[in-house]
């Protein structure tokens, strides 16, 4: 039809499908701008490919489209200021989300090719770890795996409310630590430095510790593992336990690391 776009030639012009346009059409973000009463074929004005912008927009930045309409005015003008300083903030959102999954990404990397040496030697070795920054909290190693997991998902709500970035996989661990004859055991949640004046957060120091690796399973009986270990290392004061990032995941539960500060 002269002056109109078939919906076929409007929909290559933005590289959509003409199916999605019928969509749009359906929930009223996008009308053509002529049906042929007698074939129902639909024609889009050139004009209206200012909506259709307006549409991948809002798709981009993760905008409902029924929530779009508040950007057209009663006239049926678009207020395109408020539609481009809204889109500002939602990329701005995801520029930051972007970054922090960046961040957790190249940490596990680091953390997978620095495991793969302790993989191979197995036993018990000697190993250098970096700062590491944690959020704890008391654990009672009586209750077993159920409890465990409970207390996991209470740190990791902590952290989550504090804002914190956990590292990228499942980061939680425990510390046991000799105080006279008795052993006192904190759960804690581990994060990637990225927000300043948190004085929840605590500093695992760089250094030498002795390692060893355990099955996922010995969190089954959390107290025996860690009794045992003061048992069996009297001169120890303290274990770290921990997941070791790997670069295969194994459904049946990622390989425990013990550590011990030297």
């Amino acid at each position: 039809m002269k002056g109109y776009l078939s919906i076929s030639d409007f929909a290559r012009l933005r590289n959509v499908n003409p199916k999605s346009l019928r969509y749009y059409e359906r929930i009223g973000a996008l009308i053509p701008a002529y049906t042929d009463p007698e074939t129902g074929y639909r024609y889009y004005a050139l004009e209206q490919l200012v909506e259709m912008d307006m549409i991948l927009m809002c798709l981009e930045l993760d905008i409902p489209l029924r929530e779009a309409e508040r950007y057209r005015q009663p006239d049926q003008t678009l207020d395109i200021r408020s539609l481009l300083q809204d889109g500002q903030h939602k990329a701005r959102e995801k520029l930051v989300h972007l970054r922090n999954t960046m961040q957790q990404m190249e940490e596990a990397l680091h953390r997978i090719e620095e495991n793969q040496g302790a993989q191979r030697q197995g036993g018990v070795c000697r190993r250098h770890l970096g700062r590491r920054f944690i959020l704890r909290q008391p654990f009672t190693p009586s209750g077993g795996e159920l409890v465990f997991k409970q207390s996991s998902t209470e740190i990791f709500l902590r952290g989550q409310a504090l804002g914190l970035l956990p590292a990228f996989t499942f980061p939680i661990g425990l510390i046991a630590q000799k105080r006279g004859k008795e052993i006192v055991t904190d759960i804690f949640l581990e994060v990637l430095q990225q927000k300043e004046g948190i004085t929840d957060l605590e500093v695992l120091p760089e250094g030498d510790y002795l390692c060893q690796l355990k099955p996922a399973q010995a969190l089954e009986h959390v107290d025996t593992l860690i009794s045992d270990y003061f048992v069996r290392h009297a001169q120890a004061n303290q274990v770290i336990i921990t997941n070791l990032t790997v670069a295969h995941f194994d459904l049946k539960g990622q390989s425990l690391e013990l550590q011990e500060p030297i």
